[in-house]
């Protein structure tokens, strides 16, 4: 992710505002993994809330 530099990515965009604020590379790299699991997670489970309320 950090040699592609997607543009409008917001995991890529967190992780550069970590690593300017100063923070050690594994800090900033560990934040930029918990902030991509908790957008992963949120839409996993709409995913799977959206079948059910159909029926």
């Amino acid at each position: 992710m950090l040699q592609t530099a997607p543009v409008g990515d917001p995991v890529y965009d967190f992780m550069m505002k970590k690593k300017s604020e100063g923070k050690p590379y594994l800090v900033y790299m560990t934040a930029g993994a918990n902030k991509f699991l908790r957008i992963y997670y949120g839409k996993v489970k709409a995913a799977l809330k959206e079948p059910s309320e159909q029926n």
